[in-house]
């Protein structure tokens, strides 16, 4: 029976390169790292294709500390589509290249369902989706700002810093808790 070829995702290599100089590894001394689990030959291989196994992907990202996502260049080929549109795009482009700014646990958080959280902490707590849709646009808004800023306060009295060694009590205004949220359910 031929081998079944598995999935792959698009990797940029100079981008993949960069993020691994940048935590202190070469792909044959990434390779070495039991728990990566494939040689630095590998995934010179893969460089060389310009794909990598989802599953390598992760575990490389989730050993260095490295957003996956960041991690393969898809955030450099984003910044590609759209820097004839931003206004400064040599301050986007820092920022987008400041490997400390995707942290594995942000690929988490990608995954996350606000609107359905929301809805959760609603139904949790008997207020019917109809209820919430009844709101005044405005009190909607509200109702979520509060309901993060909440959280936020709930977080910072058991934890002193988050999974980065950041400050929880980073006093947190309410553009702050906005920019960190955003509104859960569209208008």
């Amino acid at each position: 029976m031929a081998n079944k070829k598995s999935q792959r995702v698009p990797i940029s290599r100079d981008c993949f390169l960069r993020i691994i100089r940048e935590k202190g590894y070469t792909v044959e001394s990434l390779g070495a790292e039991p728990d990566i689990d494939r040689s630095g030959k590998t995934i010179q291989r893969c460089l060389a294709t310009g794909e990598m196994q989802p599953e390598l992907l992760d575990r490389i990202g989730r050993f260095l500390d490295v957003d996956p996502t960041y991690l393969s260049g898809e955030y450099d080929r984003r910044f590609e589509e759209v820097k004839d549109s931003i206004v400064k795009p040599e301050l986007t482009y820092y920022l987008w290249t400041k490997t400390e700014r995707f942290p594995y646990s942000k690929h988490q958080t990608e995954k996350i369902d606000y609107a359905e959280y929301l809805m959760n902490t609603l139904f949790i707590n008997n207020i019917s989706k109809e209820q919430f849709l009844a709101l005044e646009p405005e009190k909607r808004r509200s109702l979520q700002f509060d309901i993060g800023a909440a959280l936020h306060n709930v977080i910072k009295q058991y934890f002193e810093v988050d999974s980065q060694g950041n400050s929880t009590d980073m006093g947190m205004t309410a553009d702050g808790i906005t920019m960190l949220m955003g509104d859960w359910i569209k208008e």
